[in-house]
Formats: structure tokens, C-alpha cells, sequence
């Protein structure tokens, strides 16, 4: 039987597969080919993509602009693909830090509020029943409340996650443990979704 499906993909998470990707074999992840190689046979509704723009500072660097501009280009990327959509969620704020060896202060992108973002459009859509089946394509443990909340609703989520120590990509175990089921994405499966 099919399964009406929508997958939520957490951006940071999926740059982190793609870092992964490219240093084991100098390969870049297709967004689109993913999307293919999860729903398989089923019914693909959407692909969700959650993500802030990335950080520019007052007087933003020549390496901060290039960067918001590439993202740019990649997020008017996804919303031309069949069924795919780019969501515009949280933001990426500077978070001052110091190098442990020189010892000298700089400030370090980090991300806010995406995952809150992905957690309450899952709840909502569980909530209005529009798929039968949700896949997270993230690693992140704060999602585990609203996995919960969305299976009270009688849909099915599946995590799609990547483990490997070596490399420091990890899928959040609690996370995992919650949902319907979990799909452990090895070297070769995102081999299979990279561009060619």
C-alpha cells in the first residue's frame, strides 16, 4: 500500500551530509535525488526544506556576502524543483568565541530557532492529517517532543539519520528511539543521491 509522504529536511543537518559526502568522496548531495531515493514508490507531497540565511555582519566581509549569496542562489534552487519548497525559518546569529590554541576572540556563526520552525509545521501538519507518513531527514534531540506529539495523531515518522563517529555526524539516539522507525543512511545511499 502507499503512503502519502512529506519530507522535512533541517538544513543545517543536511549541509553537515553534504560535508560528509564530499570529504569521503568528493561528491555533492542532490536535495532532489534524496527526496527520489526516500519516498521510493510512495507519493512524494513535498520536501520541506528548513533554513536561516547565512550570517552577515553590519559591515558584512567580501567571504560573508559570497556566502549569502550562494545560499541564495541554492534556496531559489530547491523551490524550482517538482514538489520541492525552501522555508525561510530562524536565523544565524554571532556568538563570540575564543581559538583554544591562540587564544584569540572571534565571532562564530550559529544557527537559532530552525528546528523550533521544522518541530511546529510537523505538529501542524500531523494535526490536519495531510500525509500518512512524515520523514525528518535531521539529528537533532529537540525534535523529539514533536515527533511524539505528531504519532499522537496517528501518522508515522521516520528519522533518516547518518552516524559516524570518525567523522563527528550523528543522529540523535532519543530522537530515533521515538519515532515510528529509522533509517540509518550509510556512504553508499548518499553516494546514490549525489549529483552527477
Amino acid at each position: 500500500m502507499t503512503s502519502k509522504v512529506v519530507i522535512l529536511v533541517d538544513g543545517g543537518y543536511f549541509d553537515n551530509l553534504n560535508y560528509y559526502l564530499r570529504n569521503r568522496t568528493g561528491k555533492k548531495l542532490s536535495l532532489e535525488k534524496l527526496s527520489g531515493k526516500i519516498v521510493g514508490s510512495d507519493i512524494h507531497l513535498r520536501t520541506k526544506f528548513y533554513n536561516a540565511y547565512p550570517y552577515q555582519g553590519d559591515n558584512p566581509t567580501q567571504k560573508e556576502k559570497e556566502n549569502y549569496k550562494g545560499a541564495q542562489r541554492f534556496f531559489y534552487t530547491i523551490n524550482r524543483f517538482r514538489n520541492h519548497e525552501f522555508f525561510n525559518v530562524g536565523r544565524v546569529k554571532a556568538k563570540p568565541c575564543e581559538c583554544p590554541h591562540c587564544k584569540k576572540e572571534f565571532l562564530k556563526p550559529e544557527q537559532k530557532g530552525v528546528d523550533v520552525g521544522l518541530a511546529l509545521d510537523l505538529v501542524k501538519m500531523a494535526r490536519k492529517k495531510v500525509a500518512d507518513k512524515f520523514v525528518l531527514v535531521c539529528g537533532d534531540e529537540d525534535l523529539t517532543a514533536a515527533v511524539e506529539m505528531a504519532q499522537e495523531e496517528l501518522c508515522n515518522v521516520v528519522v533518516y539519520y547518518v552516524s559516524d563517529r570518525e567523522q563527528k555526524i550523528y543522529g540523535s539516539k532519543k530522537l530515533c528511539d521515538v519515532a515510528s522507525d529509522r533509517v540509518r543512511m550509510d556512504l553508499a545511499f548518499l553516494e546514490s543521491c549525489a549529483l552527477d
